[in-house]
């Protein structure tokens, strides 16, 4: 007979192989196509193209805005099988592999609990904001690794074990995390460290700076010869550069994010991006009770893995929080930490009747939201939709005997909700607003095929997935291109400047792109489906343009 708690772990390695199924299903079927995405893919194009991987060129200029970490984890398949979008999500996939992993490891060092590790995983990889992030192409999986990997050593560091191979390890990690994001993983890192450690350092002030010489070398070693390369080579054009980035940082709000100084932004998303899991978080939190919760606290000193974890939360959502840009996807940073603090509340609380109704709620307004979401905006007779249905109902079946198989139950029909949305909204929505993978497609080819360097042209737009399908460098001017023949794509609203001058043109493909940010995809299928004014949409054509 297999006991109840054999089940769970059979039951966690069945539906780890379908979060890895998720993971990397369609990550190759729609092209690069977002601002981040488009950055990012061809800054490692070009790199692989020169044959140069120290200097980072996007669109054939220099482009300094990231350390160079990002552009050597997301290489190894493009350099080998050639620059894709299956290629160069496919590395970020694995890395969002290694740090479920990484995450397992670091709740088990934590509470030396393998129940407790393994659902800290479990909940990292069934939350929102982190299956989202290991699908696109951005730097903040590659953050939030490097983050964990050093506080896994600082927890050893501060539990006094400080051999020379712990010591140098912590500062490898942060050096890692300093080529990572430059100075955000670092912040939080020693932070956090200093903050837990102020009193000993305080007291041991020598001891502290002897041990600290050879982390700070190993961090050295690991960081900087990167950038010294940078500095040597570009002078005070790189570090000004770097100078007005940080401060640009904290004092502008960027294109994309919060537009108003608001100190509650970031928890306010942090329940989106952690769904759907935040929500019996707080019920488990609120029925916890004042008085539990007054004893909790006041043992929290005495609990330093769960300190540590809380520390870190903290720590990163205040940092986040100082800065007048404030980008959502940034507190993927936090995922890790709220995993293993909801893992610990969840099967620590003493109240498991009312967990187990609220992961019943959430599992039944998560089925009904996904059918319908389904029935409104794809093809419900679809093969994906009766597998859907089909799952659900099975996630149904099982009592909801206990906490450990509600958490299952959610995370089933999350991964489920994911999975519809990834085979209809990124099949259909992608190639019809995003249509730059046919454009640059088209222009790489009869470039190729005439031999000739014909430049390519935007009017007063940027597109910053089309240079890597082109091939090319991508130019927006606000006026007619004074080229004999070029490549122009623009708006047909203003073909009336080709008709006004001495030029001939051929239609070589038409499409729409969306006006607004990316991020806003239920906006663009309500769009595609009538159900909102198509004014947030425009029209596009590619055009090959040659003088009379």
């Amino acid at each position: 007979m297999i006991d109840d708690k054999s089940r769970l772990y059979y039951l966690f390695g069945g539906l780890s192989i379908l979060y890895i199924f998720v993971l990397f299903y369609y990550i190759g079927d729609y092209p690069v196509w977002n601002k981040d995405e488009g950055l990012y893919a061809e800054t490692v194009r070009e790199m692989i193209e020169r044959r140069n991987f120290l200097d980072p060129f996007y669109n054939y200029e220099h482009r300094w805005q990231k350390p160079i970490l990002i552009y050597w984890v997301l290489m190894p398949f493009a350099y080998f099988f050639g620059a894709s979008a299956f290629t160069i999500r496919l590395s970020l996939a694995f890395l969002g592999v290694a740090t479920l992993v990484l995450t397992y490891f670091f709740a088990k060092k934590l509470f030396n609990d393998k129940k407790l590790a393994f659902f800290s995983a479990f909940l990292l990889v069934s939350s929102a904001g982190f299956i989202m992030q290991t699908r696109h192409i951005v730097t903040h999986l590659m953050l939030l690794f490097t983050i964990v990997a050093s506080f896994y050593f600082m927890y050893d560091l501060l539990k006094g074990k400080r051999d020379k191979l712990t010591v140098a390890l912590f500062g490898a990690m942060v050096g890692l995390a300093f080529l990572a994001k430059l100075y955000v993983g670092v912040v939080f890192i020693l932070t956090t460290g200093f903050l837990l450690s102020f009193k000993e350092i305080w007291q041991n002030k020598l001891a502290f700076l002897k041990k600290s010489i050879l982390g700070i070398a190993t961090f050295s070693i690991v960081a900087m010869p990167w950038y010294i390369y940078m500095i040597n080579k570009y002078g005070m054009e790189y570090i000004n550069f770097v100078y007005h980035e940080f401060f640009d940082r904290i004092t502008i709000s960027y294109t994309g994010s919060s537009t108003k100084s608001d100190p509650l932004f970031y928890p306010r998303v942090f329940l989106g991006l952690f769904a759907p899991w935040s929500i019996p978080l707080i019920v488990a939190l609120f029925v916890n009770g004042y008085k539990n919760g007054l004893e909790s606290i006041k043992g929290l000193p005495k609990n330093l893995p769960l300190l540590l974890i809380i520390s870190g939360f903290f720590v990163v959502m205040v940092t986040l929080s100082i800065p007048k840009s404030k980008i959502p996807s940034y507190l993927l940073s936090l995922q890790v930490f709220a995993s293993i603090i909801t893992a610990y509340v969840f099967l620590k609380t003493p109240f498991k009747k009312a967990l187990k109704y609220s992961f019943f709620g959430i599992q039944s307004l998560l089925s009904l939201a996904l059918v319908g979401v389904w029935i409104l905006y794809f093809d419900y007779k679809s093969f994906e939709f009766l597998f859907v249905l089909f799952v659900l109902g099975i996630s149904f079946l099982y009592p909801l005997s206990n906490v450990e198989w509600g958490i299952f139950r959610v995370a089933l029909v999350s991964w489920i909700a994911y999975f519809g949305i990834v085979s209809n909204l990124y099949k259909e929505i992608v190639p019809t607003f995003f249509p730059f993978d046919r454009f640059g497609q088209k222009v790489a080819q009869i470039r190729e095929t005439q031999k000739r360097d014909i430049p390519l042209y935007t009017y007063n737009k940027f597109f910053q997935a089309l240079p890597f399908y082109a091939k090319t460098k991508m130019i927006s001017i606000p006026k007619v291109p004074e080229a004999k023949e070029f490549f122009w794509l623009v708006d047909p609203k203003e073909m009336k400047k080709l008709k006004t001058s001495n030029l001939k043109w051929k239609i070589l493909d038409k499409g729409k792109y969306f006006k607004e940010s990316y991020s806003k995809l239920f906006k663009i299928i309500n769009i595609q489906k009538g159900y909102t004014s198509a004014k947030k949409s425009g029209d596009i054509w590619l055009l090959w343009v040659k003088k009379r």
